[in-house]
Parts: structure tokens; sequence; C-alpha cells
């Protein structure tokens, strides 16, 4: 947040951890941008001195700003006589006092506090928490006696121990107390410090890490973004040099402005932590005077100062106050205008933990469905091979006979066909196997109501565990991604359905058309459907095929034909059945009335694609339209779930959501009465 420049340091400063054996320590800094630290020794794991804006506080007309020098030798301080601060590159006139001075400590805005967060799970048995208590011991000691200190430790959750307090010898005893065991939740146990921290004065959260984060319920990026939110500077300490464990504390450390330091002997901690107190004793406050033509808006804030034969320097973005009176209702509406933190809220299915919990049960999930179908296929068997044995006293052999498996569209195996028989059961008592069998019929699915439903309820699941892992563990992606899966075989059965109608319809006339002149020719209505089958157009020479076999079996032909009608929603051959049945009753000339009505409905059908032509355009933008909100939700669901929760969650959002819905229900009944002409 302080120091942008600071994140190409991330990538230079992990290259540097390969080169060097020994402890590295890294500042992020502008001085240093771009620029990997120096390798540091054990004894000296400070770097070259610059400065550090810790933090910023303004009021009308005035900024108070806490400067500090990273890096000074013991016993240098920084000179005050030296210290300039300029806003957006001009001068202006400032005063500096001493931090620790009796001038400074009635101040609220030159108080100081930092928090230690100790790694204390089980990897930091031994030397690595003895020398975690050594330097916390030893920061204790070289801090300043002003300072506020508080303890958080990281095992398998983040606890504050002791809360800020200048009470050294209980937290000496607290330190002194410390044992290792458990996991480590480093993210958790930052996020801890930084609501203990405050949010006045100089805040410094000093952070040793033993291991990489593999317990905490907060994220990395909600880590960062609470650290850029809080104002603290977050200096890290590193007991391993690997890239994996290294990375996250430095992305940390950048996002607060602070410095990392990554060594792998515990020993070296305490000159590591010693350097971070000498750095807490070399704070200056500084009350700059704020020109008129700068209120109010946001300015780059430089400060520069002498520290021996050093010149220290910092910049770092910040929004003035406004020149208002305090208390008055312009200051009010502009503090309320201005940007303010948001709270982060930790979800339990935002960490990876829960993540794997939850793939893992769904994974259970699906193994126990597995499990229960080879159960029932092989109760199946055993069912039937006990009523084969009971039948073979019947027979003149005496042998069982062994039946053949009834195969399915979906696998011959014995799971595919206890699957099956399930789904069975499942839409028989449900009484809904009829329906969806017309349903499958009509749209040409050459599958079983049973086995569509295994289809449908396969990619519920599968679509749900995808969701699941695209929404990194979101409950809502889940539940999404298997309402996706149960609505996207029906969608395909309904357009399945309506293709096949459609193109039944466009066929009618030349199919008229032929059975006419068949029967005008001689040949009796069967013959004239045996030719509409040798013509093979699909879906018509399939229909009357099947007509034509119902025929051969005894059924009559009107009712064979009145089942396509039926199968194929076509009032017009609906029509056409009942002039049929008509002429078998009284007689007529059938080829004439066939061919008339062929005529009436090519010309309706002309009408009909004119129509379609003509409201392209608009059935097109219906369906970018359309589809363009539900995808888009989807995909910040599954990315953003952050951008699009208030619409869920806030009063005005659900409202928005209703008008929505309600509107694209109305533009789609508009349009489809528009587009939808009665030939």
């Amino acid at each position: 947040m302080k120091h942008a420049g600071a994140w190409a340091t991330g990538v230079i400063g992990i290259a540097a951890l390969a080169l060097s054996a020994g402890p590295v320590a890294f500042s992020i800094s502008p001085a240093m941008a771009a620029t990997p630290a120096p390798t540091a020794s054990a004894a000296t794991p400070s770097v070259q001195p610059t400065g550090r804006i810790e933090s910023q506080s303004s009021k009308p007309g005035q900024l108070d700003v806490t400067f500090s020098a990273i890096g000074l030798p013991a016993g240098e301080s920084v000179d005050l006589a030296s210290v300039h601060v300029f806003l957006n590159g001009t001068p202006v006139d400032s005063k500096a006092m001493a931090v620790g001075s009796a001038t400074a400590s009635a101040l609220p805005e030159a108080s100081r506090t930092a928090v230690l967060v100790v790694d204390t799970s089980s990897g930091m048995k031994g030397t690595g928490l003895a020398g975690a208590q050594s330097a916390a011991l030893a920061f204790l000691k070289a801090v300043p006696p002003d300072t506020k200190v508080g303890l958080v430790t990281a095992s398998t959750t983040g606890s504050l121990v002791v809360a800020p307090t200048v009470d050294r010898a209980a937290l000496t005893a607290d330190i002194n107390g410390l044992a290792a065991n458990g996991g480590t939740a480093l993210y958790d146990a930052t996020m801890v410090a930084q609501r203990a921290v405050g949010t006045t004065g100089s805040r410094t959260i000093v952070l040793l890490a033993g291991s990489r984060d593999d317990s905490s319920k907060a994220s990395l990026s909600q880590t960062v973004s609470a650290a850029q939110l809080s104002g603290a500077v977050v200096d890290a300490f590193s007991l391993g040099t690997t890239a994996t464990q290294v990375a996250p504390l430095q992305e940390l450390t950048a996002a607060s402005g602070g410095r990392l330091f990554a060594t792998q002997q515990a020993a070296d901690f305490a000159a590591a932590f010693r350097s971070a107190a000498q750095d807490i004793s070399t704070e200056i406050l500084i009350t700059a005077q704020v020109p008129a033509q700068f209120a109010g808006v946001g300015v780059t804030v430089a400060v520069t100062a002498k520290a021996g034969n050093t010149t220290v320097t910092d910049t770092a973005a910040y929004q003035l106050s406004s020149t208002t009176v305090a208390g008055s209702t312009a200051s009010k509406q502009a503090a309320a205008a201005s940007p303010r933190p948001e709270k982060v809220t930790i979800t339990p299915l935002g960490s990876h933990t829960y993540l794997i919990i939850g793939i893992a049960a769904v994974f259970v999930g699906l193994l126990a469905i597995f499990v229960l179908l080879a159960f029932n296929a092989r109760l199946l068997d055993t069912r039937d091979t006990r009523m084969r044995r009971r039948l073979s006293f019947y027979t003149l052999a005496g042998r069982t006979t062994r039946a053949e498996p009834q195969p399915t569209a979906l696998g011959d195996s014995s799971v595919t066909r206890s699957a099956v028989q399930l789904a069975g059961r499942l839409v028989v008592s449900r009484d809904f196997d009829a329906r969806l069998g017309r349903r499958l019929e009509a749209a040409g699915v050459p599958l079983k109501p049973a086995e569509w439903l295994v289809v449908q309820a396969g990619s519920a699941v599968g679509l749900g565990v995808v969701f699941l892992l695209l929404g990194g563990g979101s409950a809502v992606a889940a539940i999404l991604g298997i309402l996706i899966g149960i609505g996207a075989p029906i969608a395909y059965l309904v357009m399945r359905e309506s293709r096949r109608s459609t193109a039944f319809l466009e066929q009618l006339p030349d199919t008229l058309q032929l059975i006419a002149g068949s029967i005008s020719v001689g040949h009796s209505l069967a013959q004239a459907m045996d030719a509409v089958v040798r013509e093979d157009i699909q879906p018509m020479s399939i229909e009357f095929n099947r007509a034509l076999v119902e025929t051969r079996l005894g059924m009559p032909v009107e009712d064979a034909l009145e089942g396509i009608a039926t199968r194929m929603a076509s009032q017009d051959f609906a029509w056409i059945v009942m002039a049929i049945r008509i002429h078998r009753e009284v007689g007529g000339n059938l080829a004439e009335i066939l061919t008339t009505v062929a005529a009436t409905i090519r010309e309706r059908e002309r009408l009909r694609r004119q129509v379609r032509g003509l409201s392209a355009e608009g059935r097109l933008s219906a369906w970018i339209l359309g589809a363009l909100p539900p995808i888009f939700a989807t995909y910040l669901i599954l990315v953003r779930p952050t951008y699009i929760k208030p619409l869920f969650t806030d009063p005005l959002g659900v409202t928005l959501l209703g008008v929505m819905i309600i509107l694209m229900i109305t533009g789609i009944v508009w349009l489809r009465r528009v587009v939808k002409v009665e030939v």
C-alpha cells in the first residue's frame, strides 16, 4: 500500500535466496526498489540504511508523519534539524521531534505499538523455539520502554497471548512459557495481530515463521489485503530460505512496507530482532503544515533526513484532510465520502483445508453410490439365480438356463444395469415414466426414461464437482453447478424436440404430395406409407416406419398415424388423420384432399419462414441479452464472488435482482408474442 515499487523486489529477492547459503535480509523501500538486498551476516543482519514512513494522519491544515531510519548502527539516530517534507515535490514547513521525547509523549500520534507473532507449531520444537524465545527476549530488551508490546502465537490457530502492554515482566514470563505443538496458522495469527496493534501511532508487527502456513482459515490474499488496510508495518523473519516458505512472507511484507529476513540458523534471529527494535527506537514524529492548495486532495508525501553520514528518504501516497472545521457538516460529509477500510470476513470454505475436506466428502459420496450400485447388481443377480433354480424343476431337462442380461444404451456392466434399474424404479414410483418416454421419443433420443435419469444425475454430480473446484470450495458454486447439471440435459431435450418437430412440419407438405401421388396411381395407404419410409428422410421416415410396423402388428392405420401426430405434437397432421378417418367412413377422393391440404400447409410454411426471417435480428438480440446476465453472474460467482455478493445480501441488491427478473420475464414473453404469428 505504501510502496508500489516494492513488489518488484519479491521476484529478485526469492532468486537471491538460492544464491546465498547464509541468512539473507530484504528491505522493502522505494530507495531499494528492484534491487536485491545484500547478503548479511548473522551478527549484522541489517542492510543499507534507508528511511521508512511508518504512519500518517492529517487534520485540517496539518499532516503528522511518523518516520524511522531502517538499518542504522546502534547508537545512531536521525538528525532532527535535517528533516524535510515535500508534498508533490513542493517543500512545506515542518517540525520534527523524537517519539520518545517528553514533548511527543503526550501526543496520540507519537504512541508506539509492536506485536510479536511467534510460530509455535510442532515444526519449531527444539532449537527453533529456543531461538525464537531468545529473539523475542532480545527484542524486549532493545525496544524503547514506552513501546507497548503484545504477543501472538501461531499454532493450529492464531491466539492473542498478551495484549500490547509495557509490562516487560509479564511478557518475559509468557515468552519463556511458550511450547511448540500443532499446525501452523501464520495468516490467522497475523490477522489477530493486526486487530491487536490498534489504529493510531506507529504500529509494527514482527512475524517469526518456522514453516509455511497449513492451518489458517484466512487465505494469503485476505491477509495481504488486511495488512494494506490496517496501516501496520509487517517485518517477517523466516527460519528457512526455500522459495515456497519465503514467497508468501515476501508478498506480505511488500504489501505493508516491511522487510524480510531469512536464515537457516535459529540463533541468527536474536541479532535480527535487536535490529528491528533499533529501527523502532529511531522513530521521529514530523508535523508538517499543509498549504491550502493541497487541502482535501491526494498527494505524494516525501521525507528526507540525515542519519550520520547517510541520507535516508521515503515516499508514500496519502489523502489529505480538507480545511473545513472539524465537526462541521461539510467535514462529516467528506469523512463519509472518503475511502474506509473494509472488514475482511473469513468464511470456513475460504481456506484450503475446508476445500480439501469438501472435495474428499464428494468423492466419498460417489464411492458410496458406486458400492451401493455394485451391491444392488449382486443382489439382483442372486435373486435371478434363485428364481431360475426354482423354475428349473418344471423344465424337461431340470437344468437352469442363464438369462441374457438386458443391455442398456449406457453400457453392459453390472453397475450400469443396476443404476438403470434403480432409476427405473424411481421413475415408475413417481409416475412420470410415460411422460418422459413420450418426450424422449419426440426428441428422437434413443434412451429409456431410466437411462436418461442416470445421465441427468451424472451430469448434476459431475458439474457440481467441477464448479466446486473452480469456485475454490464455495458451496454456492457447487449448488450452481448441480442446478446447471440438472437443467442442461432438460434444455438439450427441449431443443432436440423443437428442432425435430420443426423438421417434421417442413417435410409434411412433400410427404403428403408423395402419399397423394401414390394413392392416385392405385396404391393403398399402407403402400404409400412404405414409399415414404423408402425415401429415408428423417424424421419423417422414422415416424412412418414405426406407424407401418404398428399396422403390421394389427393396429389400425388411423390409430398408428394418430400416434405420429401425438408424438410430434403436430395439429396439422392431426387434421390429416381426421380426414383419413372420414374418408374411411364415407369415402371420397383422398388423393385430392391430401393434395389440397399439402398446398395449404406449404403456403403456411412459406409465410412462417418469412416471419422468422423478418424477426431473426430481434430473436438473436433476445438470446444474447437474455443469456448474458446468467452467464456473467456464473462467472463472477466462480471467479470474484465478493463482487456479486451484495446483490444477494444487501436489501437494495435483492430489490434490483427481483426487478431485473421481472423485467427479463416480461421482455421474453413480449418478444415471443411479437415474433410468434399464428398462420
